[in-house]
């Protein structure tokens, strides 16, 4: 914010002095703003590289985000009222002198100083000594090695420079300096101008700022430096049309609120394009049911000529040619038959629910798709009630680590998303009684069925077991082994790291992986089998 800019606001709010101000508040990490008494706020607008300060209407809502520490600092110590502002030269820099703070603890004087030089902007909370309380930006000698900023250290201020103040200058001596001088060779010479202004000047004066200006051209940027030195925020918006603060962050708002909205429509067009995509492999899965049915009827029909705890067999198809078919040697050819018809059914009710649910993905998608072509048509107030809302379910208390579902019969299952959590989930959530289960030879999820001491049916069992495998390197198999024991029996060796366990006296279900089992894939069955 260049010199001529800030002085209008340093004036402005000179004229109203002493000022007591209310509590500090704060638009997230770079938005300060200060309530003053009776009327108005002042803003200080630290987003780089354009920092502004300006003094508006407090009419925003600045919500609660955590306080960082020099907002913390600004707080407790810049409490009392508002006795000086002042502006050396036309320097973009301006010091506010707070009085002694009167309450419980008295605060001494402060002064907090603004530095609004582009890039290296910075806010900086000094004593009534001048060394450093804390600053905005810490700035250490690895950064700056001629001026450093941090707390302890006498506060320096910027080099300084010598310039013509145009506020004091008459015309004939701004004529004779600046006489044959290009615009953009003027903030060399003027103190307070900087590109924004000397572009001002040119627009305002029809001139280009490269050439040298000398009769009716030269009196043409007089004249508009003279303007720019009476208003220079409106000289600014004339030549720019530029909004004032207010609509910047205004604007800036809309915007944030604009990303929140859309970020989390773009996820829940992700989320359904992966249910999709794991649609389309269940049904690519089922066209394989008639296939596993045929070597099931195969298997039935020759189970006199299976070798017992054979891993392997070929047999005489029933179109001629012979088949060889993969066995589990440890049961017998009618459970391996049943195996293959149990794959074949599950695999077609997943494809049946994959086209079940296909409707109601392709609505939501269709919603979403139309909430996003609409977002820059929705009203700032659309737009702020649904960021809000996203916020708010963001802060929901927390259910503890780990994914619950609820499972058959009423239980919980809690499953483990990440080695830290998996700890979490067998040793803070479960107790000795829960089931907990874990893929076989396969890195997983910890996952526990939280009995609050009942029996635990087998179909219950199963649909853990399945979020199990789900929840597993093996999630892309079928009949993948998944062990369950108490969590009594499941301990950990000192120094391991997150997630490695021992357990004992485990049993091993087979089933096929699953993120989202119903009840129709866990009827019970034989759990020796």
């Amino acid at each position: 914010m260049e010199g001529l800019l800030l002085a209008q606001v340093v004036d402005d709010l000179s004229a109203r002095l002493p000022l007591q101000p209310l509590a500090w508040r704060f638009a997230g990490r770079d938005a300060v703003l200060l309530p003053l008494v009776p009327r108005d706020a002042l803003w200080i607008y630290l987003r780089l590289p354009e920092p502004r300060i300006a003094v508006q209407g407090d009419a925003e809502e600045t919500g609660s985000t955590p306080l960082t520490p020099f907002q913390a600092l600004l707080q407790a110590r810049a409490v009392g009222p508002l006795v000086g502002v002042e502006q050396p030269k036309l320097d973009r820099v301006v010091q506010f002198h707070f009085g002694p703070g009167e309450g419980f603890v008295q605060q001494p004087a402060v002064t907090l100083i603004a530095e609004l030089t582009g890039r290296n902007g910075n806010l900086i909370l000094v004593d009534e000594s001048g060394v450093i309380l804390g600053a905005h930006r810490e700035v250490r000698s690895d950064r700056n090695r001629f001026r450093e900023v941090r707390p302890g250290l006498a506060y320096q201020p910027p080099p300084p420079y010598d310039k013509a103040d145009p506020r004091t200058l008459d015309r004939n001596a701004m004529e004779a300096l600046l006489d044959g001088q290009s615009l953009r060779r003027w903030k060399a010479k003027v103190d307070g101008l900087g590109p924004t202004l000397t572009e001002t000047v040119a627009r305002l004066a029809g001139v280009s700022r490269e050439e040298e200006l000398t009769g009716a051209s030269l009196d043409a940027a007089l004249d508009a430096l003279e303007h720019v030195v009476r208003d220079a925020h409106g000289a600014e918006r004339e030549a720019w049309g530029r909004p004032d603060l207010a609509t910047l962050r205004a604007e800036e708002v809309r915007a944030a609120h604009r990303k929140r909205v859309q970020v989390h429509l773009e996820s829940q067009r992700t989320l359904l394009e992966k249910q999709e995509r794991d649609a389309e492999r269940a049904r690519q899965a089922a066209q394989d049911a008639d296939r596993l049915r045929a070597e099931g009827d195969l298997l039935l029909a020759y189970a006199h000529g299976v070798p017992a705890n054979a891993a392997t067999v070929t047999l005489p198809g029933f179109e001629g040619e012979d088949v060889t078919l993969q066995l589990d040697p440890r049961k017998s050819p009618a459970a391996n038959a049943e195996a293959r018809y149990d794959q074949a059914r599950r695999r077609e009710a997943r494809a049946a629910r994959a086209d079940a649910q296909a409707a109601r993905r392709a609505e939501e998608r269709a919603s979403i798709e139309r909430d996003l072509a609409a977002l820059d048509t929705m009203s700032d107030q659309e737009l702020e009630t649904r960021a809000k809302a996203l916020e708010e379910a963001k802060r929901a208390p927390a259910r503890g680590p780990g994914l619950r579902y609820p499972a058959p019969h009423g239980f919980t299952v809690v499953v483990g998303r990440n080695a830290r959590e998996n700890d979490a989930v067998t040793f803070k959530v479960a107790r000795s009684r829960d089931v907990w289960l874990h893929v076989q030879g396969w890195t997983g999820s910890h996952v526990v069925i939280l009995t609050e001491g009942r029996e635990v049916p087998f179909d219950t069992v199963l649909f853990a077991a399945q979020l199990a495998a789900g929840h597993s390197k093996a999630s892309g198999g079928d009949n993948v082994p998944v062990d369950y024991t108490l969590r009594k029996h499941v301990w950990k060796v000192k120094g391991a790291p997150a997630g490695a366990v021992h357990f004992t006296q485990q049993k091993t279900v087979y089933v096929t992986p699953s993120r989202n089992p119903t009840r129709d894939e866990t009827e019970e069955r034989d759990p020796d089998a």
